[in-house]
Formats: C-alpha cells, sequence, structure tokens
C-alpha cells in the first residue's frame, strides 16, 4: 500500500516538471511575439521611409517637368508633357495610397496635410496647360516662384516631418520591444526562481522520505535474520524437546510402569505360593498386588496426561486450567489460583488448545524460574477478544533477556498464539514477578492460517 508521502512526492514531481514545461513554452512564445513585433517594426519603418522618399522625388521630377513644359514654346508638345505629368501624379497619389495605409487610421494630422498640399500642388499646375506661348512667356517665373516652388517646399517640409515621425515612432516601438523583452526576463527569472524552490522543496522531501525507507528497510531486515535466527532456535529446541520427551516416557515405562507390573508379577506368584499356606497371607498379598496395580495406573494416567488431558476434550477448558494449577501446587508447593469468566468453553480447538498450552508453558517457566510463592491464572472475556494472564511474584527477569537461548519458550509461547491471530505481551522486572499476557480473537478473524 503506498503511503500518502509517495503522492506528494509524485504531485511535487508533476507540478516542477509542468512548470518547466509552461516555462519553456511560455519563453518560446513570448520571443516569438518579440521576434515578430521587431520585424513588423522595421519593415514599417522602412516602407515609410521608402514612401517618404518616393514621393519627394515624384514631387522633383514633376518641378522638372513644369520647368520643362513652360521653357518649350512649342503648342504640340503640350499633350506629351500633360501625360508625363499625370502618371506622375498617379504614381505619387498611389504611394500617398500605400503610406496612409502603412500608418493605419485615423490619417495622422500631417499625412492630410500632406495629401492636402499635394493636391493643391495638382491642382495649381491645371491652368497652365491652357496657356499660349505669349502667356508662357510672360507669366512663367512668377509661376513657378509664387505657386509652384513654395508648395513643393511645403510638401518637402511635410515629408521630413512624416520622416521625424517616423523615427519617432521606431523609437517608441524599439522601446515597447524592450520593455517586452524585460517582462520576458522578469518572467523567466521568477519562474526559474520558483521552479528552483519547489525542487529543492522536492528534493528535500524525497532525501526525508527514502533515508525513512532505508531505515525502515534495514530494521526489517534486521527483524527478519532475528526472527531467522529465532526460527533454528525454536527448532533445534523442538526436535531436542521431542527427543528429551521420548526419553522421559522411556524413563517413566522403564523405571515406573516396568518395575510396577514387575512387582505385580511377583506379587501374582507370591499368591500362588500363598494359596498353599493359608489365607491371611495370600489377602496379603492380594493387597499387596491391587496397590502395585494402582500405583502402575496412576503412572500411566500421569503420562497421559501430561501428553493430551483427557479432561480437555472430555470435561472442558476450565477443568483442565483448574487441574493444571492444582498439579503445579501439588508439584512446587507454591498456590496457584485459576480464574476463568466468560464463555471459554464456545471457542474453538485451536484456541483451546492455545490457552491451556499457554498457561502451561507460562507455569512449567514460573516452576523453572521465578522462585515465586504466588501464582495467578485469570482468563477473562472481553467482547471480541479473550485475555489470558498469568502473573506470579517471582524474581523477574531483564526483558531483553527473552531473546536468549533460554527465552524459547517464550518464543515458543508468542508463535503459539500469533498462529490463532493473538498477541502476546510479556512483562517483567527483575525481583518485581513477571505478566505473561495472551489477547486473542474470539472469532478467529484475525488468525494466522
Amino acid at each position: 500500500m503506498r503511503s500518502r508521502s509517495t503522492y506528494i512526492i509524485a504531485l511535487g514531481f508533476g507540478i516542477l516538471v509542468t512548470l518547466i514545461g509552461i516555462l519553456g513554452i511560455g519563453a518560446v512564445r513570448r520571443a516569438k511575439t518579440i521576434y515578430r513585433e521587431m520585424e513588423h517594426t522595421q519593415n514599417t519603418y522602412l516602407r515609410t521611409e521608402s514612401f517618404r522618399r518616393d514621393i519627394v522625388s515624384d514631387m522633383y521630377l514633376a518641378d522638372i517637368l513644369i520647368r520643362d513644359y513652360l521653357l518649350d514654346p512649342s503648342p504640340q508638345n503640350v499633350r506629351s508633357h500633360r501625360e508625363q505629368l499625370l502618371v506622375i501624379r498617379a504614381s505619387l497619389q498611389e504611394r500617398l495610397d500605400k503610406l496612409s495605409a502603412e500608418r493605419g487610421q485615423p490619417a495622422t494630422p500631417g499625412l492630410m496635410r500632406l495629401q492636402d498640399e499635394v493636391q493643391g500642388y495638382w491642382d495649381s499646375l491645371d491652368p497652365i496647360f491652357d496657356w499660349t506661348p505669349k502667356d508662357k512667356a510672360e507669366m512663367s517665373w512668377g509661376f513657378l516662384r509664387h505657386k509652384v516652388l513654395p508648395r513643393r517646399q511645403a510638401v518637402v517640409s511635410l515629408a521630413r516631418e512624416i520622416a521625424r515621425a517616423n523615427r519617432e515612432n521606431l523609437e517608441h516601438e524599439q522601446q515597447r520591444i524592450r520593455d517586452s523583452q524585460q517582462n520576458l526576463r522578469q518572467f523567466l527569472l521568477r519562474m526559474m526562481g520558483f521552479s528552483l524552490c519547489l525542487g529543492v522543496i522536492v528534493a528535500v522531501v524525497t532525501t526525508f522520505r527514502v533515508s525513512i525507507l532505508e531505515k525502515e528497510h534495514e530494521r526489517q531486515r534486521k527483524q527478519i535474520l532475528r526472527t531467522e535466527d529465532d526460527l533454528r532456535r525454536l527448532s533445534h529446541r523442538l526436535v531436542q524437546a521431542q527427543e528429551n520427551e521420548r526419553k522421559s516416557l522411556s524413563r517413566e515405562l522403564h523405571d515406573e510402569v516396568g518395575q510396577t507390573l514387575t512387582a505385580l508379577g511377583m506379587e501374582l506368584a507370591n499368591v500362588e505360593t500363598a494359596g498353599r499356606t493359608g489365607l491371611p497371607v495370600l489377602h496379603n498379598r492380594i493387597e499387596e498386588a491391587k496397590r502395585l496395580n494402582s500405583e502402575a495406573m496412576r503412572t500411566v494416567r500421569d503420562l497421559a496426561m501430561g501428553l493430551r488431558p483427557s479432561m480437555l476434550d472430555d470435561l472442558g477448558l476450565e477443568p483442565a486450567l483448574q487441574w493444571q494449577g492444582r498439579e503445579f501446587a501439588r508439584h512446587t508447593g507454591v498456590p496457584a489460583s485459576v480464574v476463568v469468566q466468560g464463555d471459554v468453553e464456545a471457542l474453538d480447538d485451536a484456541r483451546r488448545t492455545c490457552i491451556y498450552r499457554l498457561v502451561q508453558e507460562a507455569l512449567t517457566n514460573c516452576a523453572r524460574h521465578a522462585e515465586a510463592t504466588k501464582v495467578r491464572v485469570s482468563i477473562e472475556q472481553r467482547g471480541s477478544e479473550i485475555e489470558v494472564e498469568v502473573q506470579d511474584n517471582g524474581i523477574g527477569f531483564a526483558p531483553d533477556t527473552a531473546g536468549v537461548p533460554g527465552g524459547l519458550g517464550l518464543i515458543g509461547m508468542k508463535e503459539r498464539v500469533q498462529s490463532v491471530g493473538g498477541r502476546l505481551k510479556i512483562a517483567s522486572r527483575q525481583g518485581e514477578g513477571t505478566s505473561v499476557l495472551a489477547t486473542i480473537p474470539v472469532d478467529g478473524t484475525g488468525g494466522v492460517a
């Protein structure tokens, strides 16, 4: 199952990558826009300058044609001069229209004045084509001086004014482009700073998370090694315990049952002899044979109860625990009280056997190591769980010694409780006794297969 920090790290990396993408795309788009604006500004300036220079050139060319016309006394060339001036006029008007279109709408006052001056210039030329050679000779000088030259000078001045305005417009656009470049630089710096900060945060969180995972991995690895070591020792201890149990059974059968049956056979032989000697002796031999038979039966029963108490199956868990407490008190001389609360008989066989063996192992440990003067065994149902606790007032032990070889009994109890989904807690302090507490689920939903 993924932890919440994994989603946070993934979200941080996602935001970081997204910001880098936005930063790159935004920078490219903004740079393209600035480049297009620069190109447009430069082209507009060049076209405007070209139109302006062509207008001035056309004006000078028109002046030259007018001068040639006025100086030409032949009436046959009137039409030719007029056609040439019309061509120049059409060319000049075309350039004015293009200049107006280039400068956009509405037209500037300077451009409107230029158009008016050009139109007035052409209008002033219309009468001269009706002049006679005599009129040309008398009026040409005055016409050129008072009509043509002032209007041409006015057009040239306006063209220069347009050139100045064009330069100012170019400088204005260049300043606007420099402002756009500055804005782009600030935008890139801000995004870069934010991305770096976010990157540092993500790196710190990732490093912290990886450090935690490595520590958790190391802890689990050590726990697995300890568990494997415990299992090996437990397996060895189980094999050893099995061998010891067989030796104990063999010794009990040989020393107790075998000798008792031998004595019983001898008594039966004595009975046969007593039968030939008299009734009082026969009666004594029969009584001795009965005693030996009872002793053999008790020995066999004790062996059977040690392997698997039949009363656990025949009478139930509580009587078996009460018997176990009595046997403990009988063998050790230490009083042991057994208190059972709740319907423990409703538990399944695995849990009843687990509780029985847990109490048996705890009492065995108490008899071997605790040096206690009293022991209390309590089994109580709390909701959906059964709590089994064995307490003594013995010498106790340090908790860290539970993992040494002598603590395999505790490991066995823990494994047995975990096999039915329970938990085992051992609390002990030197000189203050020991408490073994097992919590076992009633319904077995938390059980371990």
